[in-house]
């Protein structure tokens, strides 16, 4: 098992377990950043109607977060969390070989959609474990510090991912970026098994038949488990605001993940591959404001700084929307960069510290599948207004919506918590390995 019970403790109090973990997240992460600019650019580049290209990529990402959350969710709740990532890296891995094949032969087509799609189930199956993860190994007090560090981690490589991989995607193509892809991924995995290694107790045992029979009565258990998750949501106030605020990122992210590129391209005029280059400035300046969040900002405070970076965040949609030039759109990516990552810490924390640990996936599980929903609706939304009006008007009215969206969630966070007694149906203690 990998839960609290390693108790070694490395740097800042943290369990080796947890650097380990972070280190074979972070080679992924970086690889996943040459694959997603490259990504954009080449079905961008290649395509002749941009928009319609572009929302048929984003939805390739999104759709399988929509069918597959609240199963990945409750898998991570029941499963192996070490199995779970072994698997899902390895995927991904001979996935984005695969993609890099079909980059160097063939423009973007019915083939390339068909694996971003499956690498997006897998990510889906990868990014709930991950969510569990951290909880399981690190304790309560220092949740916000081991989020802090993982969050600086992240976005120290994304720092460094996206411009790289433009210059790659200017000189070479994508295939090259692909396959540094493919690498990262295996190398993680290679680096996860060797140095998390499963406790024996909780080896499965016994026939194959025997295992594919227990298997199904654990699905079918976990899925029963997962009306139960939502009757626990419902009656926490603190995290139904905490969510419903949370969507206007979801809008903000959602109409910049489809418009920035039109942005770039048409109104301000420069190269599409300008766009790695603002990917990793946001990466420059999140690193500072996570590492700080973490190590600064204790448990109490999480709730204002949630509140506050949502705020912050809607202000710099306005300014990257109005943006009339390269230094003002850099000043509003410093502005939501400088927001984004301590927010992605204190929401994590909040979760984290909130929900029930029986609970935790499934709840991140079915937050995946309706943050997914919106996303579908954000980008069908963001492809007409940018193929009538332009990218602004798209980028202005998600800053508008982020804001309504954070006044009531904050009305709810706010709301006195009722006290009700537990009637849901007891569920087995989850396991990590």
């Amino acid at each position: 098992m990998i839960a609290r019970t390693q108790t070694t403790r490395l740097l800042f109090g943290l369990p080796g377990a947890f650097f380990v973990f972070l280190a074979a997240v972070g080679i992924s992460d970086l690889g996943d950043a040459f694959r997603a600019i490259s990504l954009d650019l080449w079905f961008y580049t290649d395509s002749d109607n941009k928009e319609a290209t572009r929302l048929l990529l984003v939805l390739a990402g999104v759709l399988p977060g929509l069918l597959f959350g609240p199963l990945a969710g409750a898998v991570a709740d029941r499963f192996s969390l070490r199995r779970t990532f072994l698997i899902t890296l390895i995927i991904r891995g001979l996935l984005s070989g695969v993609l890099a094949a079909i980059a160097a032969t063939t423009p973007p087509g019915q083939f390339a959609y068909i694996v971003v799609i499956s690498s997006a189930i897998a990510s889906v199956f990868f990014a709930s474990s991950a969510f569990v993860f951290v909880p399981r190994m690190v304790e309560k007090a220092l949740l916000p510090r081991a989020n802090g560090i993982a969050e600086s981690a992240t976005w120290a490589l994304a720092a460094v991912g996206p411009a790289t991989a433009s210059i790659a995607f200017a000189f070479w193509g994508p295939a090259p970026s692909f396959l540094i892809d493919a690498a990262t991924f295996l190398i993680a995995a290679g680096i996860f098994a060797a140095l998390i290694r499963p406790d024996a107790a909780s080896t499965p045992r016994g026939s194959v038949t025997s295992n594919l029979r227990s298997t199904y009565r654990e699905f079918g258990e976990l899925l029963r488990g997962i009306p139960g998750a939502v009757r626990h949501l419902s009656r926490n106030r603190l995290a139904l605001g905490m969510l419903l605020a949370s969507y206007g990122v979801t809008f903000t992210a959602g109409v910049n993940s489809f418009s920035l590129i039109f942005l770039i391209d048409v109104e301000l005029g420069l190269p599409v591959e300008a766009l790695g280059f603002v990917f990793s400035w946001n990466g420059v300046i999140a690193v500072i404001a996570a590492l700080s969040v973490g190590f600064l900002v204790r448990n109490a405070n999480m709730k204002r700084l949630f509140l506050g970076c949502l705020g912050v965040l809607a202000a710099s949609q306005f300014l990257m929307g109005l943006a009339p030039n390269v230094l003002f759109l850099a000043i509003g990516v410093a502005v939501s960069a400088f927001a984004n990552a301590p927010y992605n810490v204190a929401v994590a924390t909040l979760f984290q510290t909130t929900i029930d640990d029986e609970y935790l996936g499934r709840v991140e599980g079915l937050d995946t599948t309706v943050e997914n929903s919106l996303q579908v609706a954000i980008f069908l939304g963001a492809a007409g207004v940018v193929a009538a009006v332009g990218p602004r008007p798209a980028m202005i009215g998600a800053g508008f919506i982020a804001l309504a969206l954070l006044v009531g969630g904050a009305f709810l966070m706010g709301r006195r918590q009722p006290r009700v007694a537990e009637a849901e149906s007891p569920v087995s203690e989850p396991t990590a390995q």
